[in-house]
């Protein structure tokens, strides 16, 4: 079998909303591609990133107080702060519809909404027939227009999906993938998944094709995580990367080896074509694919 993780943006700058518009073409380029395959709904995994919230909606969250007249807890990362005498507290029920329009995006591909609850952004994909199990997951949860930096996992989500994988006797001997936005260096949550037995995670967000590797247990056949960081698949010309063509990766699985093939286009309007950047050692040329024991 094979999986096509990429990282797609729409947007020229992170501060602008991403419009219907946006979300139309994206459900377009799904749509042809299930068609090419085909693909069911419940083959596609679609997890959120910093584009996919919305900032307007993010702003309205946040209320003008003054701080001498407001008398709730004023908890770190809840509100802003304007002056020494005011403050933007947010209202939690209008905060979490900054991803409402993903949540809508969400429902016309998968037939259900995304949820907006953050305990609930962990939804596990099960696939029987090919023993994979795929867990996504949202980073950019506490992201808004003020707070662009802080990606991360929200515990209580992982937490309710791990539980739910260790009790369902058959999760037990699939290969286990977790997939999100950002490049996360959460130990605690390596550790984590590592003894949930996953053995590899996806993300995007940084523009470029790379591989990483994370281990739990030091022995030859311990417990690790091997990362696989996609390029992006649709930015505009200046959010590429130096040295960095628009990118994806195709991933195979066969047996007990999942290979990665990297494709690229250089020119706006080009054709992809494979991305020799993987080194193989002095003297050798570069690959446009590598391979990793399960």
């Amino acid at each position: 079998m094979s999986l096509t993780p990429f990282k797609s943006a729409t947007n020229t700058n992170q501060s602008i909303i991403p419009n219907p518009e946006e979300y139309q073409a994206a459900q377009q380029f799904i749509d042809n591609l299930r068609q090419d395959f085909p693909l069911d709904p419940k083959q596609i995994v679609l997890v959120p990133g910093n584009h996919d919230l919305n900032w307007k909606l993010a702003k309205q969250a946040y209320q003008l107080c003054d701080l001498e007249d407001y008398d709730g807890e004023l908890k770190d990362g809840h509100y802003i702060k304007v002056s020494e005498e005011v403050i933007r507290v947010r209202d939690e029920a209008k905060y979490q519809q900054r991803f409402a329009h993903f949540s809508q995006f969400y429902q016309a591909i998968k037939g259900q909404p995304y949820p907006l609850d953050y305990d609930q952004q962990a939804i596990i994909d099960h696939f029987p027939d090919q023993n994979l199990l795929i867990l996504g997951l949202n980073s950019a949860w506490q992201l808004d227009h003020h707070f662009k930096d802080r990606a991360s996992i929200d515990q209580i989500a992982l937490t309710n999906a791990l539980t739910e994988i260790r009790r369902n006797s058959d999760y037990d001997n699939c290969l286990k993938i977790a997939v999100w936005h950002h490049p996360l260096t959460d130990q605690g949550l390596m550790e984590e998944l590592a003894v949930a037995r996953f053995r590899f995670f996806l993300h995007g967000h940084i523009h470029k094709a790379e591989t990483s590797l994370f281990r739990y247990d030091l022995s030859p056949d311990g417990r690790k995580l091997d990362g696989i960081c996609a390029g992006t698949f649709g930015a505009p010309t200046l959010e590429l990367r130096t040295g960095y063509p628009w990118q994806y990766n195709l991933l195979k699985i066969n047996g007990n080896q999942l290979t990665v093939y990297t494709r690229r286009r250089e020119e706006a309007n080009g054709a992809w074509k494979p991305d020799s950047r993987w080194t193989q050692g002095p003297g050798k040329s570069a690959k446009d694919h590598y391979s990793i024991e399960l």
